[in-house]
């Protein structure tokens, strides 16, 4: 998390923007921009510009520019930041006009209202930042509803209208619309929420109640649509990948994967839960493998999550399947699946939950009858611990158990019925301390054998159903293979995670941020320090 320091100018309730990639905090305060290394936790520059705190209007994409109408009122002022460089777009009288950058940082979209018209038309302009002149311009736009976005491309240019229930799209270079033929609720669906490109220019998306709608203006059809439940109230593109926040937790797809044949809805990678209850920003950095977003709120905060290795570049395109080998025994001449086998190899859990000699096929006996997990039925997978000392179980409708595999006593049930029949992964740890298991969500769940009534720590592996788990010798690892990424490492020992989280903050808690957060606790060094 990075919080931005009081001594750099905080101010409450400041504006806020984050670059495309989430990598630098722009904020205004005091007519100062002060942008902030988000990863690196350090100012970077602090620009002073006069007027700039009352006519501030946005940020570019890149962090390289701030808007802001001037104190004159002779126009927008683009004020370069790294360089320190003054640009004026005359656009008329600033405070009747809407503007915005453009995606890729390079434009500015203007909208201003036509003087004596009475039907709420508009002059939308996008104007080339560097050279200060206007690309395209469009006399029939609309004053009402958000303001035009625009493709990374800077050709096509998007927006609703008349109530905002009409949509628009206006392909610059030729000067004429092209969102053609688009289905009336479609068009009201879309108007819902905030207009997007997609990374290849050949659409329009937006967040709706219904999840992530997309109309491709090009091929003139509706692409799939990517369900959320409770809506998506921010969307993200970021070359093949789509994120969404919904009601209190964020979402990710892969868009390149084909659609489901069978007309059910495409199964996200990912869905996290996050506890902010109002988001500002959201952005994928795929280069890094993580996801930022800034919190709306009295002070900036920018979090950073980590998306455990689904934007890798070893991506499988063809997925693993599923399926998993079934070994069969003859229990009184008649064949039974076995769903384990013991870490001697001389005994099989069967579906049934009877334990079985696998060289002669007999049931095992014990002082009580024959041994085995009592109660349980249609048993799916399981797993020994490597001692022998524990036994998992899962059965056909997602109910997870474990068991003393000494005394046959049931220790605790992991996980409920569920609404599942796939295959469930499942690992222990060498020492038998740690208990591993996918969940439906394409996540992994963990658990203490010693405390199994505690809530199990969730890894979100993404990209489901788990394919197989299996911790490193000393437990301080779990590797994850899932159906398009062969492998992912998540670290689980204490001193790993505290390693992993010093190597992206790159220091440790100074005494002032310690007391911050934990002020009921003594002060000591981390990460070094």
């Amino acid at each position: 998390m990075f919080t931005q320091p009081e001594d750099g100018g905080r101010a409450l309730n400041a504006p806020a923007w984050l670059s495309r990639d989430g990598r630098i905090l722009t904020t205004v305060v005091h007519d100062k921009a002060v942008q902030w290394d988000v990863p690196g936790h350090r100012r970077i520059r602090s620009v002073q510009r006069p007027g700039l705190s009352e006519g501030v209007v946005s940020a570019s994409a890149d962090g390289s520019y701030i808007a802001y109408r001037s104190p004159d009122g002779a126009g927008m002022v683009i004020g370069g930041l790294a360089d320190g460089s003054t640009r004026r777009l005359v656009i008329g009288p600033p405070n009747d006009t809407d503007g915005g950058f453009g995606s890729s940082g390079r434009t500015f979209v203007v909208r201003r209202p036509v003087r004596g018209a009475d039907d709420g038309r508009a002059t939308l302009e996008v104007w080339d930042v560097r050279r200060q002149r206007v690309l395209f311009r469009y006399d029939r736009g609309s004053d009402d509803g958000g303001l035009p976005v625009l493709s990374r491309d800077d050709r096509y240019l998007a927006w609703c209208t008349h109530d905002g229930d009409r949509l628009q799209v206006l392909d610059g270079v030729e000067g004429r619309l092209v969102a053609t033929g688009v289905p009336r609720a479609t068009q009201r669906t879309l108007c819902q929420g905030e207009l997007t490109f997609t990374p290849d220019h050949r659409a329009v998306a937006s967040g709706t109640s219904d999840g992530i709608v997309t109309w491709d203006f090009r091929a003139g059809r509706e692409r799939p649509r990517l369900k959320i439940a409770g809506g998506a109230h921010a969307v993200e593109f970021a070359g093949a990948y789509a994120l969404a926040w919904g009601t209190g937790s964020f979402t990710l797809w892969r868009t390149d994967l084909p659609a489901p044949t069978d007309g059910s809805t495409r199964e996200p990678l990912l869905t996290y839960p996050v506890a902010a209850s109002t988001i500002g920003d959201i952005r994928l950095d795929p280069d890094k493998g993580v996801l930022r977003y800034r919190e709306d709120g009295r002070t900036s905060v920018v979090r950073t999550l980590s998306l455990h290795g689904l934007l890798r570049k070893g991506w499988r395109d063809t997925p693993m399947s599923d399926a998993t080998a079934r070994v069969t025994v003859s229990v009184a001449g008649t064949d039974s699946m076995a769903v384990t086998v013991d870490p001697t190899g001389r005994t099989a859990l069967t579906s049934e939950g009877t334990l079985v000699d696998v060289s002669t096929g007999k049931p095992r006996k014990g002082v009580k009858g024959v041994k085995g997990v009592d109660g349980e039925d249609f048993l799916r997978d399981g797993s020994f611990s490597p001692d022998g000392r524990y036994l998992a179980v899962a059965d056909a409708q997602g109910r997870l158990t474990l068991w003393d595999a000494h005394t046959w006593r049931r220790i605790a049930v992991l996980r409920a019925v569920g609404s599942t029949t796939q295959d469930t992964a499942l690992a222990f740890s060498a020492d038998g301390s740690l208990l591993a298991g996918g969940a439906p969500g394409g996540s992994v769940e963990v658990w203490e054998t010693a405390s199994p009534a505690l809530p199990a720590a969730t890894l979100p592996a993404g990209d489901g159903p788990v394919l197989s788990l299996e911790f490193t010798g000393d437990g301080g690892e779990l590797r994850i293979a899932t159906p398009h990424l062969a492998e992912r490492v998540s670290p689980l020992a204490a001193s790993r995670a505290a390693e992993e989280v010093c190597a992206r903050a790159r220091r440790g808690l100074t005494e002032a941020e310690w007391r911050r957060y934990f002020p009921s606790a003594e002060y000591r060094g981390t990460c070094g320090h």
